[in-house]
């Protein structure tokens, strides 16, 4: 659930509310087995889970927290599936300056294994361990077209 951290932190980062004032958590987690191989060893399936963010006593606004969310989105989940919902956000009014706001929105997130012959997953003959996954995506590149 590293997205829901990483969206956690870059909320907290702005300093929207107080820390104490921002909570997180997951809902409704499940896992569409894939079991397809990779290059570095085993695609075990896809984890897709709602997120929740909540904001209390938040008085700047709205739109501001809008785009930051859009923005992060972008930058860090930038191949959403279209399938996904937009975030939501449920703002309550407590006066004319202060709202509570609960944002939710879906992530699906890559489950990965490594073989290893003292991994605790066993799958196809084989012994596994969980690896955490970092995608790295190449920010330039060449295209070269010998012969073509």
């Amino acid at each position: 659930m590293n997205k829901l951290r990483g969206l956690t932190r870059h909320l907290l980062e702005r300093r929207l509310v107080r820390a104490e004032q921002l909570d997180s958590w997951t809902e409704q987690v499940t896992l569409e087995l894939l079991w397809k191989p990779t290059t570095s060893g085993l695609l075990m399936g896809n984890q897709r889970y709602r997120a929740v963010i909540v904001l209390e006593r938040f008085a700047d606004h709205p739109g501001r927290l809008m785009a930051l969310v859009g923005s992060w989105l972008e930058n860090h989940d930038a191949d959403r599936d279209d399938d996904l919902p937009a975030p939501t956000f449920d703002i309550e009014p407590l006066d004319n300056d202060l709202f509570d706001v609960e944002l939710t929105l879906e992530f699906v997130e890559p489950l990965h294994l490594g073989e290893d012959p003292t991994g605790e997953i066993e799958a196809f003959g084989q012994r596994w361990a969980f690896v955490p996954f970092d995608l790295w995506v190449a920010e330039q590149g060449e295209v070269d077209s010998h012969g073509a």
